[in-house]
């Protein structure tokens, strides 16, 4: 199963439920909160097969129903290089 992790050079914080990632040095910082925090923590705290899964447990909330969304937002963070496999190194 593929996990995902912060990718190297970005940095991350939280405050207040709000979740800051940048690429490091020159960003820009993306900001998450709500449903964006918690997919975020999802994405890179177990396998992505269950991500959907977490992220309607915590929402209270179908998993079929926002599958896809989940997915697309998953595939957005990637593609602005935030998230890589974990194995990746």
């Amino acid at each position: 199963m593929t996990a995902w992790r912060v990718a190297d050079r970005v940095g991350v914080t939280e405050e207040a439920g709000v979740i800051f990632a940048a690429r490091l040095p020159d960003g820009p910082i993306l900001e998450l909160a709500g449903t964006a925090a918690l997919i975020w923590r999802r994405a890179v705290d177990g396998p992505r097969q269950q991500i959907a899964e977490r992220v309607a447990q915590d929402a209270d909330a179908d998993a079929a129903e926002i599958r896809d969304e989940v997915d697309r937002f998953v595939e957005e963070l990637i593609e602005l290089g935030l998230l890589v496999p974990a194995e990746a190194r």
